[in-house]
């Protein structure tokens, strides 16, 4: 698909996912060029703008007018999914805000969330969370992508009410990393499953199917990560301490061990 303006990696992989004639409403827009894309190139029938702040919001609003896009592309300041009415959209994309954040953002508005069909959210930290939380809720994951975008990495997530893998079948990933991994045969390493568990959500159950570059990236980053960490705990003889640094040790291995897994 060829936009009509530029846009970076992580939205054009945003609107790479948003479905066909979708009612989208683009929470948190800022200056509106995701759906004046999608708009533009004829992928949505219409779109509600959101942004809670006053500047976003007003330079999103120059923006579809001088596109004179205002037919299709209501601009509305507000929070979250308040400024929309049941049943409006069908569609949201929420990105470069936190988990934890879009979470909040859905819960406020249940009966707004009630009639979409498709989320696609780009998180900027709380990805496991927000994975399990959607899921848990009946959300089901249909894909999700690793894209890189000024030196950093973000993963963008699409879900579905019917189409995707429930929290079933993608649960069976941890057995799968289980069994690749083989726990230590002492009895030291008792955190073992719980921390492949995290591991699996944080990375996500799909991305790990995939040993892609950018994969191995993010991998060796999280692992350079742990290793800061460790040595940062290093300097402390607190007994608390003492134990986050076993813990966090254990989590360097399993991370390193998925490394040679995928990249043997």
């Amino acid at each position: 698909m060829t936009f009509s303006m530029t846009l970076g990696p992580r939205l054009q992989l945003v609107a790479s996912l948003v479905p066909l004639d979708a009612r989208l409403g683009d929470i948190g827009t800022d200056h509106a060029y995701l759906p004046i894309v999608l708009v533009e190139a004829q992928k949505i029938t219409k779109a509600v703008a959101v942004d809670v702040h006053e500047g976003p919001f007003k330079s999103a609003l120059t923006t579809v007018k001088m596109r004179q896009l205002e037919q299709v592309i209501d601009v509305r300041l507000g929070d979250g999914l308040k400024p929309l009415a049941v049943g409006e959209v069908n569609v949201l994309t929420l990105a470069g805000m936190g988990g934890k954040t879009m979470l909040e953002i859905f819960a406020a508005r249940p009966d707004v969330l009630q009639a979409v069909t498709h989320l696609i959210v780009q998180p900027q930290g709380g990805e496991g969370t927000l994975r399990l939380s959607l899921l848990d809720c009946g959300w089901r994951l249909k894909t999700e992508q690793l894209v890189k975008e000024d030196g950093r990495i973000y993963t963008v997530m699409a879900f579905s009410r019917d189409e995707g893998q429930t929290m079933a079948e993608l649960s069976l990933q941890k057995e799968v990393w289980l069994q690749r991994l083989s726990p230590p045969k002492d009895n030291k390493f008792l955190g073992y499953s719980m921390i492949v568990d995290k591991l699996v959500w944080y990375f996500g159950p799909l991305i790990l199917k995939e040993p892609t570059d950018l994969l191995r990236e993010y991998l060796y980053d999280y692992s350079k990560m742990l290793r800061r960490r460790l040595e940062q705990m290093k300097q402390s003889n607190k007994s608390e301490t003492l134990e986050k640094i076993k813990d966090v040790s254990e989590e360097l291995v399993l991370v390193e061990g998925i490394i040679k897994w995928q990249y043997r």
